[in-house]
């Protein structure tokens, strides 16, 4: 499948799978590893986000609620913007930091052509904004774009076990958060 790279841009950025559940990981340069834990997006805009270390937070249009370890709570009326660093990020494209946008760490690399990686990933290289010596890879899922991993110097972000559809059980569960919208 041949795309250029101004295509990839639009199709990362319009990335709104109708449903979707995976795991995710991130993994530092250090070997340690970061943030993990599970993501179910049940429409646009409206997801569960299970980390394991932290809590879960639900995200509709309208607002935002988390719900800790200990079973402590916050709402907010006005849903924050998911950070460019979460699983969020990597399953809708539009929120990540690559587009070469003000505030933006990296932009896609024109110069290295897009290829067809492992299980027809496509594989886009971008460059630091800021030192462009610095290069990270994005694996982008062939038909749905979203970022299955992103690898740069300082870390590796994965979604694993990614499935666009679901269960009953999470069919059921995405209906439960589309109504609470």
């Amino acid at each position: 499948m041949e795309i250029s790279h101004v295509e990839m841009m639009g199709k990362l950025l319009g990335a709104d799978p109708p449903r979707a559940v995976c795991d995710f990981t991130t993994l530092h340069a250090d070997g340690d590893v970061g943030e993990t834990g599970s993501l179910q997006y049940a429409s646009r805009d409206r997801w569960i986000l299970d980390l394991d270390h932290a809590g879960r937070t639900l995200h509709t249009p309208e607002r935002e609620e988390f719900t800790g370890l200990g079973g402590e709570r916050h709402t907010a009326d006005r849903p924050t913007t998911p950070s460019y660093t979460s699983a969020v990020a990597l399953l809708l494209p539009r929120y990540a930091a690559i587009y070469g946008r003000r505030g933006d760490d990296w932009s896609i690399d024109e110069t290295v052509p897009i290829r067809t990686g492992d299980g027809g990933s496509l594989q886009v290289v971008f460059q630091h904004r800021e030192d462009p010596r610095f290069r990270s890879t994005a694996h982008v899922h062939p038909t749905q774009y979203c970022i299955t991993a992103f690898i740069n110097p300082a870390e590796t972000r994965k979604l694993t076990n990614l499935r666009f559809e679901l269960t009953e059980e999470e069919e059921e569960q995405a209906r439960r958060l589309l109504d609470a919208a």
